[in-house]
């Protein structure tokens, strides 16, 4: 079992889309997954896979009432889910000790547990990332991002966690913008994915269905597969709706200028 926290420094660097729809592809592979929303203050998980409500959540778990497995429900595409709860009510209940506990069980029946963190490094942020034994880290290409994603891998190290790479998420190429080389450099890591900024991944969200399955033939959904090969070191190609040669033309055109 591989249970790998999807962290960030940062807040709207869409860490919890990439959890999500990378869940989706790995499921779609033929993968266990469950993804876990472990932001309980700012649950937004369940949101983006259409559900608002479920009678029981990870809150439940972490204040003790109920066992891992009564919190996990069936998602799209054969994914399995941990939703948080939307109330506040038992916020203060909450032992987040439990969690490291829970995503231990998690993996006696899945292959991959996919946390998703909450940002910064307050205590329910840093008990999230260290319920699991890798990081996946997801930034922006700008200064206070990349600053407050490297304080999130200094404090995985300190707990012995590998770090599988980097995320640089919506990239539009503005000369503004670091380079991935130089991202690279800062965090002796590399970069597995770089994600041109995608209005999908919006349009998606407002829909309430994860983009690799609303729009599979998008940018951020094919850099998904990408990414999900390199976690795998398994060949991940989803099969592309056939575009005519117009279409494939201005869709290169589009993609060209959003990178310059």
């Amino acid at each position: 079992m591989r249970s790998i926290a999807v962290a960030s420094g940062k807040g709207g660097v869409g860490k919890t889309s990439i959890t999500v729809n990378l869940g989706i592809v790995l499921a779609k592979m033929g993968k266990k997954v469950v993804v876990v929303d472990a932001d309980v203050v700012m649950a937004n998980l369940g949101i983006l896979l259409g559900i608002e409500r479920s009678p029981i959540s990870l809150h439940n778990v972490l204040v003790g009432e109920v066992e891992i497995k009564d919190s996990v429900y069936d998602g799209p595409a054969g994914l399995k889910y941990v939703p948080a709860a939307l109330g506040m009510e038992h916020l203060k209940r909450i032992d987040y000790q439990r969690l490291k506990q829970a995503v231990e069980e998690l993996g006696e029946s899945m292959e991959y547990v996919l946390v998703d963190c909450p940002s910064g490094l307050a205590q329910d942020a840093e008990n999230a990332l260290k319920s699991c034994k890798e990081v996946l880290l997801v930034t922006t290409p700008e200064p206070a991002s990349l600053a407050d994603s490297l304080k999130v891998k200094t404090v995985a190290e300190r707990s012995s966690m590998n770090t599988i790479g980097i995320v640089n998420n919506m990239v539009t190429g503005d000369k503004s913008e670091i380079k991935r080389s130089d991202i690279e450099t800062i965090f002796g890591e590399k970069v597995l994915v770089e994600i041109a900024h995608d209005l999908n991944v919006r349009r998606a969200g407002a829909l309430q269905e994860p983009v690799v399955l609303k729009f599979p033939d998008t940018i951020f959904s094919k850099a998904m597969w990408e990414l999900a090969g390199k976690i795998t070191g398994e060949k991940a190609v989803e099969a592309s709706v056939k575009k005519g040669f117009i279409q494939t033309i201005i869709d290169a055109v589009k993609q060209l200028l959003r990178l310059k």
